[in-house]
């Protein structure tokens, strides 16, 4: 078993070792609102008896002795409460049909195939355990940064672009002034159905009507980018991003066309739209719950921006849904995080 990989792993997300454990069964445990998250790491090479029976008492007692902490842990404070205790067990080892038959019969269980570095997550399994998902997958890579995350590398670079041309557009003129942005590439519908300035579609994203526009912008693109970064990857994610820019440039334009509204239309909002809309797929690909956000979480969200784009002035609202439109069926599309990784 990657013994050493994994202690790193569970290091840097909050977890500890629980001394009492030792090779081929180790524990690792956090405190996490008045309740713990532990996790069993069993070495199936190490234990050749190791059945679904055994596994089901394992995790029973490891709950039940968490639930009395003061019993087990010398360190753990006086008074403090414990409401939960959350149990997976990780099953490692080189036998991928051991690993699937124990967990097609018992609960919270996950694979990880210490030669191939794969996680296995089965449909039957929950999609991710409080974040922990994305940690393994980076041991996948190689053990990055000892279990750490990967930087964001694309979502930086978004919006790295996205200011220093915003920086550029006020070095030689007015970033709010509607005819300069025009100039830039801003979004008219007669310009782009007439004639024929098509690029204006994709130009327009990365441009910004004053400062407050992009930073409202850049700070939703970095915090939402590096969810979707680290879960589809940093080609999928330039993917999606492009494309839901490209998708809400479209039904912006359109419906200004058919409603003959015309109005200077920019700003990356529409890609990062599809950004969240992409986000809220693998929430739901993986039962409601991702790094943390659920399914509950990421509605609210969007039901809350929705209906201050459709309660305040100035805003492309048409331009939103065609981004989240498009974000959230080019993940389904592209995003690979199956219940089963082999």
């Amino acid at each position: 078993m990657v013994s050493g990989e994994l202690d790193a792993a569970f290091a840097n997300t909050g977890y500890r070792f629980y001394r009492e454990s030792t090779a081929p069964i180790r524990v690792y445990y956090r405190y996490y609102q008045e309740g713990f998250h532990a996790v069993i790491a069993v070495d199936l090479d190490g234990v050749p008896e190791w059945d679904a029976a055994g596994q089901r008492m394992t995790a029973e007692r490891i709950q039940a002795a968490f639930y009395r902490p003061q019993e087990i842990l010398s360190d753990f404070p006086e008074g403090f409460p414990v409401y939960h205790v959350e149990v997976l067990t990780l099953l490692c080892g080189s036998q991928p049909e051991r690993i699937r038959e124990l967990c097609a019969t018992c609960k919270n269980t996950w694979g990880y195939l210490c030669g191939r570095r794969q996680l296995l997550i089965f449909e039957n399994q929950p999609g991710d355990y409080f974040g922990l998902r994305v940690v393994l997958e980076n041991m996948e890579a190689g053990g990055k940064a000892a279990g750490g995350m990967e930087i964001p590398l694309v979502t930086i670079g978004l919006v790295v672009t996205n200011v220093l041309i915003f920086l550029l557009m006020e070095l030689l003129g007015d970033s709010e002034d509607a005819g300069f942005v025009l100039r830039w590439g801003g979004i008219y519908p007669p310009l782009i159905a007439e004639n024929h300035q098509w690029w204006r579609l994709m130009a327009a994203g990365f441009l910004h009507f004053g400062p407050e526009h992009l930073v409202n912008n850049m700070l939703i693109l970095y915090c939402m980018g590096d969810r979707l970064e680290h879960a589809a990857g940093h080609g999928r994610m330039l993917a999606i991003y492009l494309l839901s820019l490209l998708g809400g440039s479209l039904l912006s334009c359109g419906v200004m066309l058919v409603t003959g509204d015309y109005a200077i239309a920019a700003g990356a909002s529409g890609a990062i739209y599809g950004v969240i809309g992409g986000v809220l797929w693998i929430v739901l690909r993986h039962h409601g719950h991702y790094a943390g956000i659920s399914t509950k979480r990421m509605l609210f969200m969007l039901l809350l921006t929705v209906y201050y784009g459709f309660t305040s002035a100035d805003i492309d609202n048409w331009g939103h849904i065609g981004g989240l439109l498009v974000g959230f069926c080019a993940t389904a599309i592209l995003y690979h995080g199956n219940d089963q990784k082999d």
